[in-house]
């Protein structure tokens, strides 16, 4: 009895010698192959990692390399020959240790690269949305209110921010209204509207002041950086000074509109301070009465800028100055770009087109003035309705530069209540 036992345990280790290693093999062979291309991507793809995934990445790295070492070691043990210098040296237990040390290695190669796979795939993941999030960083959906809640909480945050900033004079000449019929001055009444909501912020700061006499000097204009003159302006050569536009921006056949109030420097002509907002009533407000008027103003901004040109632009910041070029008379969608670009990059804009506009129209100016600015923005019609290709062009040069693509449109039903 014992005799044939032996033989059926021998004849089964036998069978185990001969064929558990091959179904090893054809086990490994049967894994899913692990696909390590993304690991080329590792320095595109650093940046996108948080502190704990740089360490877990600098492990795994480390870990793999740590293995790949060995692999050699075991490699090098795995392929010892007999040497005539020492014939009775176990070369088989030498060659058995190599080849453990790969299989090992080889293991320990797997295991890491695939944790480092899945790792940079989850980096891949956040480097999608976060670029995703920059892209939209432009878009905004503009506020809207009454006539009378935007002239006084606008007005408000207007003085508040040329405060900050510092402006010591702050220059109320007027309020004008924009229509496709031009610019013009509004009327005595939303006149003293708006110089009453504003001294009544400024208190006792006693920043807002009437000019007397303000008007442009066409012979200044291209010589010099001072192109308003009024009276007593010795007293106030060494204040800090702004002037304050306000302006109601009506599209045709619409009965809401646009508040824009701005601070505009007085020595750059640039645009200190800007707040604009939708107004619901402003055909109301105007003293326009038409039943055929309907709320004709988007209010979604989309710029997408794929190619990060205004990045690269506001990295010039000390070298460009730019006047944003209108695209139609009432000028809605040149203040809605300039309000994503003041509040989203560091690019230096002029506003020489409102002061042609508001105080040029009777003086003999030269054509192509663009005040302090030394290149321009411009705003072309798109592919489509309410969209359109915005470039960068430096004066004196025909080149034009992509960089971004706006689109106005309106918000959903859906979510006017969750943006409320």
């Amino acid at each position: 009895m014992l005799r044939p036992t032996l033989r059926s345990w021998a004849n089964l280790l036998l069978t185990s010698v001969i064929f558990l290693p091959i179904l090893a093999s054809a086990k490994a062979s049967r894994e899913k192959a692990i696909d390590i291309s993304i690991i080329k991507q590792s320095d595109t793809l650093i940046p996108y990692m948080t502190t704990s995934q740089r360490i877990q990445f600098l492990k795994l790295e480390a870990a793999i390399e740590d293995a790949k070492s060995k692999r050699r070691s075991g490699q090098y043990l795995a392929e010892t020959k007999p040497s005539t210098f020492d014939p009775d040296r176990d070369i088989k237990s030498i060659v058995n240790r190599g080849e453990q040390m790969i299989e090992r290695a080889d293991l320990s190669i797997r295991t890491n690269q695939k944790d480092l796979v899945s790792l940079l795939a989850t980096v891949e993941a956040q480097k999608a949305v976060r670029k995703i999030i920059e892209e939209a960083r432009f878009d905004y959906v503009l506020e809207s209110s009454t006539f009378e809640e935007a002239m006084a909480i606008q007005c408000q945050q207007l003085l508040e921010k040329c405060w900050e900033l510092g402006y010591e004079i702050l220059f109320f000449d007027g309020v004008f209204t924009q229509d496709n019929e031009g610019t013009h001055p509004a009327d005595a009444q939303l006149r003293n509207d708006f110089y009453d909501t504003l001294t009544k912020i400024d208190a006792t700061t006693f920043s807002v002041t009437i000019p007397v006499d303000f008007h442009l000097k066409a012979g200044t204009i291209g010589k010099s950086s001072q192109i308003f003159s009024y009276e007593n302006e010795v007293i106030f050569e060494k204040d800090k000074k702004a002037l304050l536009a306000i302006e109601l921006i009506r599209p045709e056949g619409s009965s809401s509109g646009l508040l824009s109030l701005r601070a505009i420097d007085l020595d750059t002509q640039l645009i200190a301070v800007q707040q604009i907002v939708k107004v619901d009533d402003l055909a109301a407000a105007l003293s326009i009465e038409d039943e055929m008027l309907e709320d004709g103003l988007l209010t979604r901004v989309t710029l997408r800028d794929h190619t990060n040109t205004l990045e690269a632009l506001t990295r010039l910041v000390d070298a460009y100055i730019y006047e944003i070029e209108p695209t139609d008379p009432t000028n809605e969608v040149a203040e809605m770009l300039t309000n994503t670009l003041l509040s989203q990059t560091d690019l230096q804009i002029s506003d020489s087109d409102f002061i042609l506009r508001a105080y040029g129209e009777s003086l003999d100016l030269p054509d192509s003035w663009e005040g302090q600015a030394n290149a321009q923005l411009i705003i072309a019609e798109g592919d489509g309705a309410n969209n359109y290709q915005i470039s960068a062009k430096s004066n004196g040069s025909d080149r034009t530069l992509p960089c971004g693509e706006l689109t106005l449109s309106r918000i959903p039903a859906e979510q006017i209540a969750e943006v409320e």
